[in-house]
């Protein structure tokens, strides 16, 4: 394999007309990461829990073995860093990947509902111009500090799906609140393009949506970078219609080292976001969020956002296909399966998304499933030889 620099951390490179990212090491490196990899909350997964771990080590240092044997080298969103870097630290082979939920505007709403009520149910971009947004963004982060030289740390989520959707300004209008600096740049926005709230377009919906977003990720980048520059900013993971939003994606560019992107609603990556993202923007992606779940796990598969098949083996063909269509992306740095354990339908703590759906390559009594495993297997022990193959000859 191709060496190049090692700073001890992991970066990005643009080599040869692709995105590359470099490990610690020095050598090219695909993100194959798997989300939520952390212990059930169930009745039956503490019981299955006890029965074949009996500690969280023993327990993430099989996860873990499985996870490598099967050509997966990260822990994504909301997995249990803590235990992942104490397996890395006990383990004299290559340390595994890991990183970092922040949930910076997530935490700061929790707070300014607390300190406010009547701002409960506000849409999330109404509160991003709050002079406190800054300076709480400053306080989270220092905790970063005690990670910061850590090598298997790959970078950071600043957090998971803000609504910077066209339908929020309707929200942010119904506030008609002129305290609310968000809604007075709204009235300000309208004022100077000649038109009035109910009256914006979709395109001047996006356009001003990119102009909040512009504080968003200028205010997270700044204080992730000041407590540690040492590691990526991996952004917000952007979803739904926001991954159409050519002000979005292009204000997330200037901040942002590496665009993760969640992505539902199709079975492969299409043609023209392919298109439509190289031309927004000229950061490397990711895709942070994709799955299909199976009739045959015996789930009842009424939530989540994945495809639903009919078996193991479907999800397999699906994850091989989905995976080649972002190897063959020259500005694809790799994938995020979502997630480590299925859902556990006797979980009553669990959000209404997350309760009832085979999303797992375990199950509830923490097993395997074989056929997915395999064809998972299969496809990212050859990831490095099949992008070179398939760049070649869909790039000369």
């Amino acid at each position: 394999m191709t060496s190049h620099k090692a700073t001890g951390f992991f970066y990005t490179l643009f080599l040869a007309e692709r995105w590359i990212i470099v490990d610690p090491d020095g050598h090219e490196f695909i993100v194959t990461a798997v989300n939520s990899i952390r212990l059930g909350k169930s009745p039956r997964n503490e019981e299955m829990f006890a029965q074949k771990f009996q500690t969280s080590f023993n327990w993430m240092q099989s996860t873990v073995s499985l996870l490598n044997k099967t050509g997966f080298n990260m822990a994504g969103s909301w997995s249990a860093d803590e235990d992942v870097v104490a397996v890395n630290h006990q383990s004299t082979s290559k340390k595994f990947s890991y990183t970092t939920q922040l949930g910076l505007l997530a935490g700061y709403i929790r707070e300014a509902v607390k300190l406010d009520s009547t701002r409960k149910g506000h849409p999330a971009i109404s509160f991003i111009l709050d002079a406190e947004f800054a300076p709480y963004c400053q306080r989270k982060t220092e905790v970063l500090k005690s990670t910061a030289s850590d090598p298997a740390l790959f970078g950071h989520f600043s957090d998971n799906e803000i609504a910077f959707l066209t339908p929020e300004i309707d929200a942010v209008r119904r506030i008609s609140n002129p305290s609310n600096p968000v809604y007075v740049a709204l009235l300000q926005y309208c004022q100077k393009n000649n038109t009035t709230p109910a009256q914006l377009s979709v395109v001047q919906k996006q356009e001003f949506i990119g102009e909040i977003a512009t504080v968003y990720f200028n205010v997270v980048a700044t204080a992730i970078k000041q407590q540690d520059p040492n590691h990526l900013y991996i952004g917000s993971r952007i979803h739904a219609a926001a991954k159409n939003n050519p002000f979005l994606l292009r204000v997330a560019d200037r901040f942002v080292d590496i665009h993760s992107i969640n992505y539902y609603g199709y079975w492969e990556l299409q043609a023209s976001h392919r298109t439509y993202w190289s031309s927004w923007m000229t950061k490397p992606f990711f895709i942070t969020e994709f799955y299909t779940k199976a009739t045959d796990a015996g789930l009842a598969n009424i939530s989540g956002a994945g495809w639903l098949v009919h078996t193991q083996n479907d999800r397999g063909l699906h994850y091989q296909n989905f995976c080649l269509q972002l190897l063959a992306a020259p500005s694809c740095v790799g994938w995020h399966w979502f997630r480590y354990q299925d859902n556990d339908p006797t979980d009553l703590t669990t959000d209404p998304s997350n309760n009832d759906s085979n999303k797992g390559i375990v199950n509830n009594l923490y097993e395997p499933y074989p056929l997915l495993v395999d064809y998972m297997k299969e496809l990212n022990l050859r990831k490095y030889s099949l992008r070179n193959f398939l760049l070649k000859s869909l790039h000369p």
